[in-house]
């Protein structure tokens, strides 16, 4: 990512207020790199984590 679009998307995800809107950005964005790095010749993206993850609802507690 060129730094610009690295900032972008760390904009958009902090604009994030539900799990699934998150996840949905996460999944495609992934796309997009293994995209990228495939047509540079390079190995896909690793190591990915969920970024979205404080966004999910905790379990209720007993």
């Amino acid at each position: 990512m060129t730094p610009e679009e690295r900032v972008a998307h760390q904009a958009r995800i902090r604009g994030f207020t539900s799990y699934e809107a998150c996840h949905a950005y996460q999944q495609e964005h992934h796309q997009l790199m293994v995209a990228r790095a495939s047509e540079k010749g390079l190995a896909a993206p690793a190591g990915r984590r969920d970024f979205c993850d404080h966004l999910r609802q905790p379990a209720p507690r007993r």
